[in-house]
């Protein structure tokens, strides 16, 4: 299986991965003379051979390859399946002559389906042509084997403008000639000219529709005469609306008239706008090589007629800049697919509840999902997908999470199908348990009721399936505890990540005496009576804590106090010595009466200017950070969050979670994950360090976090250091683990490499694994 392929087939994971089963006689026609029939141990030929074909021209034929392949793909995608006796079961896995259609619809099963005229691809054309006439409009017969298409200089123009535009006629209406050869057979009185294509047929009330984002003015030129680069840009076209494959009889390469002329209609369909819009033309492939497609980007980026610039700058420049070779792409994010047009988008309110994980868990059913077209719901055989989007972020999507995940505890799993979809829980429309005869047809519809995942829960039930478990570190407990405290992890990260860091930092001390750590009088250094290895923390005055605050703003800070002081991350009080056991002590403002009791030896102090002893007039204000800010920044816990913040301004939907560790089957921690996020569709791991280096063991640690993400199916695999560089013997463990792993998904992640975390200079840049080049992401 190519890679490319695998990768696109992972993006749009589908809901059914099938296998063709092809036929005896369809593997004749495709390949006369291959079929080898055997009667009684010996080969059949001649006379013989037509006959014994003819009669089992019908059988399907094995094909372990073929199924090998699909298992693959099954494997890399999340299809319908549910887990029973220890084995997964798939919904559908083969289509083919006879088979039933269900869960699908046949086409004749649409009533008030519309006649011709369709546009359809000759049967006998073959050759690149062929192909992609096929792929443009569709096939009504079975097709044969043959030739290229014969076609005069203007039929060929006309055809290759089709092919190359959005449109499904080329401009100006094809020429007569050209439907002679396209059109299936219509009815009397239909205007040739307004002929749909035979695809077209099949998508009665479907319209396309994605979600997230998708760049604009972006073209995919997929170069090569493989099968694999036709996939691979039919792929991008279905996926995206940008992909056009460019075998060698295509190419714009070369002086003679047939390449130039190629390359002005390849300009002008689609160069010259992306060029003038700022957007961009790729060139890839899968089989031809680098020079292929440098010798392809020189091309297109030579103007074939010279226009007039309205930008300063010249053509030429312009097409250089948008024209470019790269990599074959599939993100998940922006990627289109077909949706009941009338039933699009809408918005229901389902009573539900949150746990302390964050898992969102429906009280009540969903709505029974009817459909709206009226000719539509006269099919008796039809079914149809329903898909429950969250507004929040939400979990991972995909990535062969077991469906029964996503149903709420005790819901029957034979309800119907369920799955991780590409942006939401997916489900088939109908019942699939009891139904008893005569059930009206809306209590036919099934209503399961879902959850909606944490990030956590997510990870800890996909790692289940491979007989792990997640649970939170002591450093991701402690954080949890503070996100509780400041209403939310994004608050939480903003706080650590932002100008209050230095402050919060402030009341950290390693040094007993006060004049030493506060020698401007900021605070004072009290024991901490056991509560820390340090044996020492710090209490600040607000006009303390200005010394530390970069903004010099007092209204900002004292704002930011407030906030702190509401959500009891900072504590407002007196530092006051005790006339019994002597010890100076920290007393909250909720505790500070008219007399107060010493912490450590439980006496009644009177509240006396002896207690505080200066200033006469009163006691001084002091600030106490909450003990497992202390604690989380005394080991480093700030820099994930720094990250946390990084990445979350870099995103347009994102959700993440505190640290985890990453146990096996008997519980032991495997390895910790110091960021687990979720950004705009790409699942995230971490490693955040405020060093320079993996620690000790730089290739064991490295290894450790490529198994994790791998378990988890990363779309990025992150290393972050708040130093200004990574060392070299670190950033060679990260290549050689990368390098070296069986990838389930077929291909590592994307390495991301990040220095100077939380500082202005802060480098995120890419890492190619192959040669240890840096590029910025």
């Amino acid at each position: 299986m190519e890679p490319a392929l695998l990768r696109a087939a992972r993006a749009y994971d589908p809901d059914y991965v099938v296998l063709l089963n092809t036929t005896i006689g369809q593997r004749e026609r495709a390949a006369p003379g291959t079929v080898l029939p055997n009667l009684d141990g010996r080969v059949v030929d001649g006379e013989e051979r037509v006959r014994l074909l003819e009669q089992v021209s019908d059988t399907q034929c094995d094909d372990p390859a073929g199924e090998r392949a699909r298992q693959t793909v099954a494997e890399a995608c999340s299809p319908y399946r549910r887990q029973g006796h220890g084995m997964a079961e798939e919904r559908l896995v083969s289509l083919g002559l006879g088979d039933a259609a269900a869960p699908l619809t046949p086409l004749s099963a649409i009533p008030h389906m519309a006649g011709g005229p369709y546009l359809t691809a000759p049967p006998r054309w073959g050759g690149a042509l062929g192909v992609m006439v096929a792929a443009q409009c569709g096939i009504f017969d079975e097709p044969e084997l043959g030739d290229p298409p014969v076609l005069d200089e203007r039929e060929r123009q006309h055809l290759l403008e089709w092919l190359l535009s959005d449109d499904s006629r080329p401009a100006g209406g094809p020429p007569e000639a050209l439907l002679g050869h396209l059109l299936a057979l219509f009815r009397d009185g239909d205007d040739p000219l307004r002929a749909g294509t035979a695809f077209q047929r099949t998508t009665y009330g479907l319209g396309q529709v994605s979600f997230g984002h998708r760049p604009r003015n972006h073209v995919t030129f997929v170069i090569g005469d493989g099968a694999a680069d036709f996939a691979a840009a039919y792929a991008r076209k279905l996926m995206y609306g940008d992909g056009w494959w460019l075998p060698s009889e295509l190419s714009p390469c070369g002086t003679d008239t047939k390449a130039e002329r190629m390359r002005l209609l390849l300009q002008n369909a689609a160069v010259t706008r992306s060029a003038y819009r700022n957007g961009r033309v790729t060139v890839c492939t899968v089989s031809a090589g680098a020079e292929a497609v440098a010798a392809t980007v020189e091309a297109l980026r030579t103007p074939a007629v010279l226009l007039v610039s309205f930008t300063g700058a010249s053509q030429r420049q312009l097409y250089e800049k948008a024209v470019v070779s790269g990599d074959l792409g599939f993100p998940r994010d922006g990627a289109m697919s077909y949706a009941l047009e009338a039933d699009l988008d809408h918005p229901v309110a389902i009573p539900a509840a949150a746990d302390e994980d964050g898992t969102v868990t429906m009280l009540s059913p969903t709505p029974a999902p009817d459909i709206s077209d009226s000719q539509l719901r006269e099919s008796p055989e039809l079914t149809w997908q329903v898909e429950v989007r969250p507004e929040s972020p939400g979990a991972p999507t995909g990535r062969g999470l077991d469906g029964s995940h996503l149903l709420t505890p005790g819901t029957d799993p034979y309800l119907t199908w369920v799955r991780s979809g590409r942006y939401g829980t997916r489900f088939e429309s109908h019942r699939y348990d009891f139904v008893a005869a005569g059930t009206p047809r809306l209590s036919r519809l099934a209503r399961p009721k879902l959850r909606e995942l944490s990030l956590r829960q997510w990870a800890d039930c996909l790692a289940g399936q491979q007989e792990k478990s997640v649970r939170l570190s002591d450093a991701g407990r402690r954080a949890e505890v503070l996100a509780t405290l400041l209403g939310g992890r994004e608050q939480l990260a903003a706080t650590f990540a932002g100008p209050l860091l230095p402050v919060l930092r402030g009341f950290l001390s390693d040094r007993p005496a006060t004049p030493e750590r506060y020698p401007g009088g900021e605070g004072v250094v009290l024991h901490a009576a056991g509560t820390n290895d340090a044996g020492y923390e710090g209490y600040l005055t607000f006009d303390g804590m200005k010394s530390f605050d970069p903004r010099e703003d007092e209204n900002a800070l004292a704002a930011d106090v407030d906030s702190m002081v509401t959500a009891r991350m900072l504590i407002r009080g007196i530092i006051v010595n005790c006339e019994v056991c002597g010890r100076v002590n920290f007393i909250s403002l909720d505790l500070a009466g008219r007399t107060i009791t010493c912490p450590r030896c439980q006496a009644s102090n009177p509240l006396t200017s002896t207690r505080w002893r200066q200033p006469l007039s009163g006691p001084t204000w002091y600030f106490d950070l909450h003990p497992v800010a202390r604690d989380l920044l005394r080991d480093n816990g700030e820099v994930p969050l720094q990250l946390a913040h990084h990445l979350r301004s870099r995103a347009r939907r994102y959700t993440d979670s505190a640290e985890l560790e990453l146990c096996n089957g008997s519980g032991s921690a495997l390895v910790e994950l110091d960021l687990p996020a979720y950004a705009d569709g790409q699942v995230i791991v971490a490693e955040a360090k405020s060093s320079r280096t993996l620690g000790n063991r730089p290739p064991k640690e490295a290894k450790k976090k490529v198994e994790a993400a791998d378990i988890l199916q990363a779309d990025q695999l992150i290393f972050a250091t708040t130093e200004t560089a990574w060392e070299g013997s670190s950033l060679s463990a990260i290549r050689n683990a990368v390098r070296h792993h069986r990838w389930t998904s077929g291909e590592p992640p994307a390495i991301r490499i990040i220095t100077a975390l939380g500082l202005n200079t802060c480098q995120d840049q890419r890492m190619n694994y192959q040669d240890d080049q840096l590029s910025p992401w």
